[in-house]
């Protein structure tokens, strides 16, 4: 079914505030603090929503992060940070699912 660049931005699987939270609560642990990447990538996320950025852009750019995060890490990790990682790859699927090119890559 075909949707509308509106009615894909609806589709972000939650809203800028939750997922500042859901940033904010991940970027407080331990575990990443003692990360620079993770770090920095989290804190830039939260400054690029607050400055009411694409939403899109900055889960693809936080995605990205989290993905050499976790690889580096065996995908040993708290579970904040999985949590963050499932709801940011849910998010930008859902946005190519709209749009007919994720069968480009199939």
């Amino acid at each position: 079914m075909f949707r509308t660049l509106k009615e894909l931005e609806v589709l972000i699987i939650m809203d800028k505030k939750s997922l500042m939270d859901l940033i904010d609560t991940t970027a407080n642990e331990d575990e990443v603090k003692s990360d620079m990447g993770l770090s920095s990538a989290l804190l830039v996320a939260y400054r690029d929503l607050n400055d009411d950025k694409e939403i899109r852009n900055v889960v693809r750019k936080l995605g990205s992060a989290l993905s050499a995060y976790l690889m580096t890490h065996q995908y040993q990790a708290s579970p904040s940070v999985m949590n963050l990682a499932k709801v940011v790859q849910k998010d930008d699927q859902n946005f190519w699912k709209g749009t007919g090119l994720s069968k480009l890559f199939w």
